[in-house]
């Protein structure tokens, strides 16, 4: 993989807990890091599940390695996506991310 196939910018975030004055905890994320990836989309798909129609999309985003981990937060294209897996590239200098959102009424 060559850099001219990075040709789309995620944004990376990763879940923080900060606390109020108050002292009760608030969940939150932090500055997101914009890096260069390959991002493919996988497909969609819709299902029933607690008697409401629920849809879904998977993406996959090769970006160069560094550190994330799962439960993060990815920004495609102004629409966010939850880091499902981290796995390794056959390139060791990247990493594939499994993306996925969940729309709908539930």
């Amino acid at each position: 993989m060559n850099a001219s196939m990075m040709k789309d910018r995620i944004r990376l975030s990763q879940p923080i807990k900060t606390r109020k004055p108050s002292g009760g905890v608030v969940d939150g994320w932090t500055e997101p890091k914009a890096v260069h990836a390959r991002v493919d989309y996988l497909g969609a798909r819709t299902y029933t599940a607690a008697l409401a129609e629920q849809t879904g999309c998977s993406v996959r985003a090769t970006i160069h390695r560094r550190a994330v981990a799962h439960g993060w937060r990815a920004l495609v294209h102004g629409q966010p996506y939850k880091v499902k897996t981290v796995q390794p590239h056959e390139n060791r200098d990247f990493l594939v991310l499994m993306l996925e959102t969940n729309d709908g009424n539930g």
